[in-house]
């Protein structure tokens, strides 16, 4: 299952919907919501961390710099050419 940004907060908003809903009927306890409320987050903001470390690494095969033909036939266009130096009043 992949953990998106959407399905974290789908996850979250349900269990800070059902956990209230607990303490209301008696099944939990306010401390016991706060922690399964703080527990959830946690959970999710690792899972997303993950996620981040995972697309971020060395091996990911969607991005490779070193054989990227686009990069070394990128030719830049100088902007510059033709304009004014620019002046600092007072000097």
């Amino acid at each position: 299952m992949r953990f998106t940004p959407q399905i974290r907060k789908a996850i979250y908003a349900a269990v800070a919907a059902l956990v209230p809903l607990f303490v209301v009927l008696g099944f939990l306890t306010n401390e016991q919501s706060q922690a399964i409320l703080s527990s959830v987050a946690a959970i999710l903001a690792f899972f997303g961390s993950v996620m981040a470390i995972k697309n971020v690494a060395p091996n990911n095969p969607q991005w490779d710099f070193e054989d990227d033909e686009f990069i070394d036939d990128y030719e830049y266009e100088d902007v510059t050419e033709g304009t004014e130096p620019p002046v600092i009043p007072g000097t």
